[in-house]
């Protein structure tokens, strides 16, 4: 009951007013709309949504009778941001929960995920297709959540990044390091293991071309993935219209992996003039997922992280940031991924465009990343901006955050699919 009447009260607060709905359209009117993060806001702007697209923008539009009216004439009214790199919480921090019960958490996850804002999200990198099945059930409507691009298990090495496993050798394992889980030893598994994760339901392809600092046998500084290896997955991934992802933290195998034709690069955090420059001239992307970094720094010891991730991640963190900076100052296209696991109370793509603003983007390229570049990188077109045709996912905030990113944290409505998801208050 607390909890209800709690969610009531920050309803008011956040002065939101709903008349009943007998149609399924909304009305939304705002104080300031910013329907492109790349134009000027629209005062006073008002948003018509009829079986969740956007059938009308503008100014004093008459809507159908019945409509239901979500009154944000004092907010900021702005798109739904998109999060271009997430996985999914299993429980407490190193806990190997069964599938089931990892699905289970996950759902939890994806529901978090959908109430703070988040109109789409890409997996990239979770055990036993679990991904894909919250995916599928999302699109079912069995359970709340964003629309998901799933990456299945994400293709490392044995005792590379992403491998977690710290059984002794004398167990068998040879059931366990095998293609469909994710692990190649050559180039035909590396095109076994694309196979699979496709058959199984991935829309994205991850590979982990080199050591990164969560798992506890791998360094940054080594090249897992072979050049070829990477060119076969990519190969393949492109002959089934997939994009891949690169999680890559040195600079040899960023070269690598850029050269082998990847569409994004995750981390990227040793980059130079010369990775960039052929970055735009092959239009990839690059994701800096800037707030893991800045996460771990500050409360890496608070999460209770193992001193090996700590230490690589403070090691590591000179040359994220620089390769950030310089990163922005080239003119890439990037887009902006969150690196967060989703379990409740953790941080978002939210969080992600306040750290890259405070790394030195302005507000409005860290939102254009957020919102209209990882539409396009997730290839959901639907999203992104608001207008016509389009789905309609927004939120709202009292502060504009074109011109204090920090508003953003502060969400007072969530509206997905023209659904009012949350009245106030993340």
């Amino acid at each position: 009951m607390r909890i209800v009447l709690r969610f009531l009260l920050t309803l008011a607060l956040g002065a939101v007013c709903m008349a009943q709905s007998t149609t399924g359209n909304l009305l939304v009117k705002t104080g300031s709309l910013i329907f492109d993060t790349q134009q000027a806001p629209m005062a006073n702007g008002q948003v018509l949504i009829q079986n969740g697209r956007i059938t009308a923008i503008g100014q004093n539009i008459q809507a159908p009778a019945g409509t239901q009216v979500l009154d944000l004439s004092s907010q900021t009214v702005m798109p739904s941001l998109l999060d271009a790199h997430t996985h999914l919480a299993a429980g407490s921090f190193g806990a190997s929960p069964s599938d089931p019960l990892a699905a289970l958490y996950g759902s939890r996850d994806v529901a978090y995920a959908l109430a703070s804002g988040v109109s789409a999200m890409r997996t990239l990198g979770t055990s036993g297709f679990i991904d894909v099945a919250l995916e599928r059930a999302i699109d079912d409507g069995i359970i709340p959540g964003p629309h998901m691009v799933p990456a299945a298990h994400a293709i490392s090495i044995p005792g590379g990044h992403g491998d977690f496993l710290t059984l002794p050798p004398s167990l068998p394992l040879d059931d366990y390091y095998i293609p469909v889980n994710g692990f190649i030893n050559s180039v035909a598994d590396a095109e076994k293991a694309v196979h699979l994760q496709v058959k199984y339901g991935a829309k994205v392809i991850k590979i982990m071309a080199s050591g990164g600092v969560l798992s506890p046998s791998d360094l940054f500084t080594s090249e897992q993935l072979t050049p070829e290896e990477m060119s076969k997955i990519v190969e393949v991934a492109h002959g089934d219209n997939i994009k891949v992802a690169a999680h890559d933290e040195n600079l040899k195998a960023i070269r690598d992996a850029v050269h082998a034709g990847i569409d994004s690069l995750e981390h990227g955090s040793d980059v130079d003039q010369g990775v960039l420059d052929y970055m735009k001239e092959h239009h990839q992307v690059y994701d800096a997922t800037i707030y893991v970094v800045d996460n771990i720094l500050k409360n890496g010891e608070a999460m209770h992280m193992p001193a090996f991730s700590l230490g690589k991640a403070r090691q590591l963190s000179v040359k994220h940031f620089a390769s950030f900076t310089m990163a922005l100052r080239s003119g890439v296209t990037m887009a902006a991924g969150s690196d967060q696991a989703y379990g409740p109370g953790s941080g978002t793509i939210y969080n992600e465009v306040v750290s890259e603003v405070e790394h030195g983007a302005t507000p409005q390229q860290a939102l254009t990343d957020a919102t209209q570049h990882n539409a396009a990188l997730l290839d959901l077109d639907q999203l992104g901006t608001l207008a016509v045709g389009k789905e309609g996912d927004l939120v709202a905030m009292s502060g504009n955050p074109l011109q204090d990113i920090h508003a953003v944290a502060h969400l007072t409505a969530v509206v997905y699919q023209g659904k009012v998801i949350k009245g106030a208050g993340r």
